[in-house]
């Protein structure tokens, strides 16, 4: 059988990359262009198995030559970007980033990137757009799905003789699989579910689903089909159906697309045989490997938005580099250099990178200069997160055991939104010396409040929890922690304004009398001043690169007392008032009588826009103890 070129291949290619591109640079203006890798995915699922399956066909197959031809495929320009990034990096990045960047690295080297985007924080995420290496996550699972696929696909084909009986385990694996991520991200488990492959290969298997029928039935689209389906493709970025994930209906549309032949002429074909659209297809790897370091180093540079001419010149920039780098690296690794040669290449490279990496680790845990951009930065994502080994699932439901002991069950509970898992480090020293256990139970971005919230989900969400903490006998303690400056609130029906967060207090305090009806003792921690913007990350870069000096850093490190006091003085009254000692105020340790400050000459308190920092949490941590005296 032969193996086909198909020019529709190339045209879907560039519609990705062109989706991801546009994304990063006017995310506003196309929100779900970073679906273009759901396309790279069924595309690559495609190739590999249609490869595959034609060379066992004919008797060709060999494992050895099939992985040596994809890391000849993916490893040169992948390698070569990697290390124009790193001197890039080494240059303009902030210690403590080019530590957490080169982490990254070594991580995207051994194609394992994704987990450490997992749990370095997402993909979405202010700060995520400041990780030179976030888009190798994508290679990681595409690897990931390489090393395991091709055996597992040989005992298929082996053990299934009838194509049919495999098209029947493919769409297994395919529900399984989207079972996993449907679950997983209504578990709260949205940043696992869009990065690990057990949840994403069922984008793959799509393509490979694909194949299957392609070569089963030989069937050629009619003109309606290939209009529709690409109609399909741009519609699926702008429309989403409720229920099923956002990504389907694009994955779905390639896979209509692939498992059917074009026909010799139609409608469409002088675009999607176009010369220069074929072209881009053919450079998408290295657009794609481009693209976002570049952009990512621009917006550490000037920290503010960039100017729509600096875009398009960068624009140009990437397109110069992806066409250098694709016809002098791509193409000279994959069909001049012969394996040996390569293999010492790829040796030498890692070798250093890995040694360079043992000399790294020597130069951690170094002591900064107060109001340097080092010393600000290393506050930054240093907030408490859930260790992955304390998750748990509580009654269906998402819950993190804090200060685990083995054979013995948890006494409190923590309960709010990331605003109160932040808190945790300052309950540990004392459930450690009064040998207690304690669980959190976090609510994603959602408040705690069942009479208003975010918006509906948030609302079925915190009814959800209700359910279960109210009746679990276990918990005798309960701590509320939530943050408290939104200003628009649903209250089941519609948005209502609540610019002094009377609404919000009212509602917490109907919690906590519901909660207290069982039996249930109740503390609320109060508000605080946040800076609701990326506060370690933004200083630091504006003093490195003099876009401010020392006097105006300390005075971004405060604001003025008056502001706190509009939003939350006469809320923290009533909340006194209601909850006498149960009440626990924060702010008078974060406030003086003119300022509240944001950090001092130790350490910066915030360890983004408004979560605190490890630093930070030392500050309210002997107040918050008092909760278990």
């Amino acid at each position: 059988m032969k193996l086909n070129y198909r020019k529709e291949i190339d045209f879907l290619r560039a519609l990705a990359v062109t989706f991801v591109i546009i994304f990063h640079f006017y995310p506003s203006f196309l929100p779900n262009g970073y679906l273009g890798v759901d396309m790279f995915f069924v595309i690559s699922g495609f190739l590999i198995s249609y490869q595959i399956f034609i060379s066992v066909k004919d008797r060709k197959f060999s494992l050895k030559e099939f992985y040596i031809r994809r890391l000849k495929r993916i490893l040169p320009a992948s390698i070569f970007v990697l290390v124009a990034v790193f001197i890039i990096s080494k240059v303009l990045l902030i210690n403590n980033d080019f530590l957490k960047f080169y982490q990254s690295l070594i991580y995207s080297l051994f194609f394992s990137s994704n987990f450490f985007f997992w749990f370095d924080g997402g993909y979405f995420g202010p700060n995520d757009e400041l990780k030179p290496l976030l888009h190798y996550w994508s290679l990681a699972i595409e690897e990931q799905f390489y090393l395991i696929f091709p055996l597992a696909f040989l005992f298929f084909l082996k053990f299934f003789k009838k194509n049919r009986n495999l098209i029947s385990l493919i769409l297994i694996i395919i529900c399984i699989s989207l079972f996993l991520n449907i679950t997983l991200i209504y578990l709260g488990g949205a940043i696992p579910a869009f990065f690990l492959m057990p949840t994403r290969i069922w984008n793959l298997c799509f393509g490979v689903l694909a194949m299957l029928l392609f070569i089963n039935n030989n069937k050629t689209h009619s003109e309606f089909e290939i209009i529709f389906y690409v109609s399909l493709i741009f519609l699926s970025l702008f429309i989403e159906v409720e229920f099923i994930p956002k990504n389907l209906l694009i994955v779905f549309s390639c896979f209509m697309i692939l498992k059917k032949k074009f026909p010799k002429k139609f409608i469409l074909k002088n675009i999607i045989e176009n010369k220069l659209i074929a072209y881009i297809g053919l450079i998408s790897f290295s657009l794609y490997l481009w693209h976002w370091p570049l952009l990512v180093f621009l917006k550490y540079y000037f920290v503010e938005d960039l100017t729509h001419s600096l875009k398009i010149f960068l624009i140009f920039t990437v397109f110069f580099l992806s066409t250098f780098t694709y016809h002098f690296v791509e193409k000279n690794f994959r069909f001049k250099f012969n394996t040996k040669s390569f293999t010492v290449f790829i040796s030498i490279t890692y070798l250093f990178f890995i040694t360079y990496g043992l000399i790294l680790e020597n130069k951690k845990n170094i002591k900064y200069k107060p109001y340097s951009a080092e010393f600000i930065s290393s506050a930054s994502l240093t907030n408490y997160r859930c260790d992955l080994s304390d998750n748990i699932i509580y009654n269906g439901l998402r819950a993190c055991y804090i200060n685990k002991i083995e054979n013995k069950d948890y006494e409190f509970a923590l309960l709010g939104n990331s605003h109160a898992q932040m808190y945790v480090p300052s309950f540990i020293p004392k459930l450690r010396s009064h040998n207690k256990e304690g669980i959190l139970l976090p609510m994603n971005w959602c408040l705690p409040t069942l009479t208003i919230n975010l918006d509906e989900n948030c609302m079925k969400l915190a009814k959800d929890y209700y359910k279960n903490y109210i009746n679990d006998k276990k918990i005798k303690k309960i701590i509320i922690a939530t943050s408290w400056w939104h200003e628009t609130l649903f209250d089941g029906k519609k948005y209502i304004d609540d610019v002094y967060h009377y609404k919000l207090t009212n509602s917490l305090l109907d919690l906590i009398a519901e909660i207290r009806k069982n039996g249930k003792e109740v503390y609320l921690i109060g508000p605080i001043q946040v800076p609701l913007y990326e506060l370690p990350q933004e200083l630091s870069r504006l003093i490195k690169f003099k876009h401010i000096n020392e006097d105006e850093l300390k005075q971004r490190l405060k604001v003025d007392r008056s502001k706190f006091d509009k939003n939350y003085n006469n809320v923290i009254q009533i909340l006194e008032k209601k909850l006498g000692s149960n009440f626990i105020e924060l702010s008078e340790l974060q406030c003086d009588e003119k300022f509240c400050y944001y950090g001092d000459e130790k350490g910066v308190y915030f360890a983004d826009g408004s979560h605190l920092s490890k630093y930070g949490i030392n500050k309210f941590q002997n107040k918050l103890q008092l909760i278990f005296e």
